[in-house]
């Protein structure tokens, strides 16, 4: 296992930077997901971790050894020294060598026993579940094996840390899932420490002990997957980890939580509800709202027209605009008894929000 720590790790090209200033702290033995929209700088991260690309500014230590200060001008530790595996979003598998010498390669380049590299291809196969797989070409393996044989090489070499870039990206929803569960088994079973990144928030919420959730270059908000879903920061985090609406809102900035450690906010001028009391100076904000947490209600004050709907078979998915509050389409998720048309006005009640200032 091994314990990551980035400080202020900061990367330009020419002026622009695409890596800025971003600080966390990963613990021995967890799994870290980095999340956020392409080109927000999440792979570059990855990579200056791993030695591929050098940092600009900032810090990165692993288990009390200092990969690369910048600032201190510590010389930097080379990719093949820092004891990192690493598994690409392309399986990188050598199509032209079966699945035992695949593996076997990083212990053919150091040159390593043959019994010895025997037992442990014996060992890392087993890991991954391809016991029995030594003599298959790569391209005689599906998408999935060939990525277990890309994690399996890269734990050959009993690495302090594992780093993922995308590695299910290519998969079918079937065998990501089914992948997700391998990685996680791998943490437990081997103890080692993983991170991982993707755009998915399905694999970054299913799969991760922390999350960190990039935009822009910039660290949004660094919290476990419940935290992420229940408290966000801010909208971009709460529409980017399950997809949340987000719907204008008002309050009293110099109001003080009530007996429940909630306070008052209002969406509309006949509408009102408590949310966790939030310390802000503003006026005007937003709330935070899951699909699943609005639902019929008479005579609630809160009218909805519905826009869109959407019969997916167990439920159905409602697009609507908030009476009173813009034109901002708001989702809702509802049981198939209520069966409503488009342009059909209904009244709603919020269940749980989240006050974001913006």
């Amino acid at each position: 296992m091994a314990k990551l720590e980035i400080r202020n790790l900061l990367k330009k090209y020419g002026d622009n930077p695409v890596v800025n200033n971003i600080s966390l702290d990963v613990d021995n033995g967890e799994l870290m997901t980095i999340v956020g929209p392409s080109g927000c700088g999440k792979t570059t991260i990855l990579r200056m971790i791993a030695g591929f690309i050098k940092p600009t500014g900032g810090r990165i230590v692993l288990d009390d050894r200092v990969l690369v200060d910048v600032e201190n001008n510590i010389p930097e530790v080379t990719p093949e020294n820092r004891n990192i595996g690493m598994v690409f979003q392309t399986y990188a598998v050598w199509p032209h060598m079966n699945v035992y010498n695949n593996v076997a390669y990083p212990l053919k380049i150091r040159k390593t026993d043959k019994s010895l590299m025997e037992a442990e291809v014996a060992r890392v196969l087993r890991i991954v579940h391809l016991t029995g797989y030594e003599k298959r070409m790569a391209h005689e393996l599906s998408g999935g094996q060939q990525q277990r044989v890309a994690l399996a090489r890269a734990l050959i070499l009993k690495p302090k840390l594992l780093l993922l870039d995308e590695p299910l990206s290519n998969l079918d929803a079937a065998l990501r899932e089914e992948m997700r569960g391998e990685i996680k088994e791998i943490q437990k079973t081997q103890n080692v420490t993983i991170i991982n990144v993707t755009h998915d928030q399905i694999e970054a919420m299913t799969m991760s002990d922390k999350v960190a959730v990039v935009r822009d270059g910039y660290l949004e908000q660094y919290a476990s997957p419940f935290e992420l879903y229940e408290n966000p920061y801010n909208s971009f985090v709460a529409k980017f980890i399950g997809s949340a609406n987000i719907i204008k809102a008002r309050k009293d900035p110099d109001q003080e939580p009530d007996e429940n450690g909630m306070m008052e906010v209002e969406v509309s001028k006949d509408y009102k509800l408590k949310v966790p009391y939030k310390k802000s100076d503003k006026t005007h904000g937003f709330i935070s709202v899951r699909a699943h947490h609005i639902d019929p209600e008479e005579n609630s004050g809160l009218v909805a027209k519905i826009v869109r709907n959407l019969y997916q078979g167990s439920q159905i998915e409602y697009y609507v605009v908030i009476e009173g509050n813009g034109e901002e389409l708001v989702r809702m998720l509802m049981d198939v008894d209520y069966m409503w048309e488009e342009g059909k006005k209904v009244e709603v009640v919020i269940k749980k929000a989240v006050w974001l200032d913006e």
